[in-house]
């Protein structure tokens, strides 16, 4: 018979119950998938706008960047017409450049640009209390709007050899962000006014669109002539075409051709700003004239590398002159009034 030494006898573990995470890590936990979370919506959210500040703001279109334009300095006007006269006027205003609106960085890219609408006018008192008496009427007149009006301290100019006291100013932020200011200037202590629209960045192929067009201008069958009005009041009418005398003028060395067209072009500006219009304002597509010379034309008021300046509520007339070694029954070409609207297809009939 076998005998086999004593066993110990085997005592079954007992179940462990799990851990439960005390109040502390708990707290800890939906703190960190809080912050996780914050994360991501400012990702999605606020970084966006923050990179864009970085870069020098939101890019915007050419015609918004005119807008802008046409706003500042009709802010400016505004207030230059509540001064006495004689101390101002509305069209002397100067262009100020702008050592920030740059693109430093090379953040704008292809077809991106940027620019600043600021603009300064410059006013003539003889006296202070005159200035000052224009002063309290203009910040009463910005403060009717409910802007916040801000004075400027009087300061002693430490750069004079009398050191001379400058006078008061005052400034606000006015609709659609345009800083004005009137107090003299830091350098020659001339009192001024002065509009800034801030900077503004822009595509240049977003220009300012047509509200109406006829005519020739409305892209259908070619026609005598036509009108083509822009949003912003810019009015264009061009034609009707009329066979001239075939003239070396613009043609170089070549020798004169066989037909000539004559295409009369009126500008007028009821826009809040200038237009420059420019010889590469003008242009036809390939084979859109078969039998021109040359698809650019020549155009005595263009011929100039200087742009050709349409005030506000003027008119200008131009002259486009077509060559061609064969007679035409019709134009096509396109055209835009400056650098801020957009170019559309003109298509005169040639009787």
């Amino acid at each position: 018979m076998e005998k086999h030494p004593p066993q110990e006898p085997t005592v079954a573990a007992a179940d462990t119950p799990t851990a439960k995470a005390g109040p502390v890590v708990v707290v800890r936990r939906w703190l960190v998938l809080a912050a996780v979370i914050g994360l991501v919506f400012w990702v999605s959210t606020a970084a966006p706008g923050f990179f864009e500040d970085l870069q020098g703001g939101r890019i915007r279109s050419a015609a918004d960047y005119r807008t802008q334009d046409i706003r500042t300095r009709e802010a400016g006007k505004t207030t230059v017409a509540r001064l006495r006269p004689g101390s101002g006027k509305a069209d002397g205003m100067r262009k100020e450049g702008s050592t920030s609106c740059v693109d430093d960085m090379g953040f704008d890219g292809d077809g991106v640009t940027r620019d600043q609408p600021h603009y300064v006018w410059p006013l003539d008192y003889a006296r202070e209390a005159d200035y000052l008496a224009d002063l309290d009427k203009v910040r009463a007149a910005w403060r009717e709007h409910g802007w916040e009006v801000r004075d400027t301290q009087e300061e002693t100019d430490q750069d004079s050899p009398r050191r001379e006291r400058r006078w008061p100013g005052i400034h606000t932020v006015a609709d659609h962000g345009i800083t004005l200011s009137m107090s003299p200037d830091r350098f020659t202590n001339k009192p001024t006014l002065s509009a800034d629209g801030g900077c503004v960045r822009y595509r240049e192929e977003q220009g300012v669109a047509a509200r109406e067009r006829s005519g020739a201008a409305d892209s259908g069958s070619p026609a005598r002539k036509g009108t083509l009005t822009y949003d912003d009041g810019v009015r264009v009418s061009i034609g009707p075409v009329r066979a001239v005398t075939p003239s070396p003028a613009g043609e170089g060395d070549a020798a004169p051709a066989a037909h000539a067209y004559s295409v009369p072009v009126t500008v007028t500006n009821g826009s809040g700003a200038p237009v420059e219009l420019r010889s590469y304002d003008v242009g036809s597509y390939e084979n859109a004239n078969p039998g021109l010379r040359n698809p650019v034309p020549y155009s005595p008021e263009l011929a100039s590398s200087t742009p050709v300046r349409v005030a506000e509520g003027e008119t200008t007339h131009l002259e486009l002159v077509y060559s061609a070694d064969k007679e035409l029954s019709r134009l096509r070409f396109t055209f835009a009034p400056g650098e801020f609207h957009l170019p559309y297809q003109w298509a005169l009939s040639i009787p």
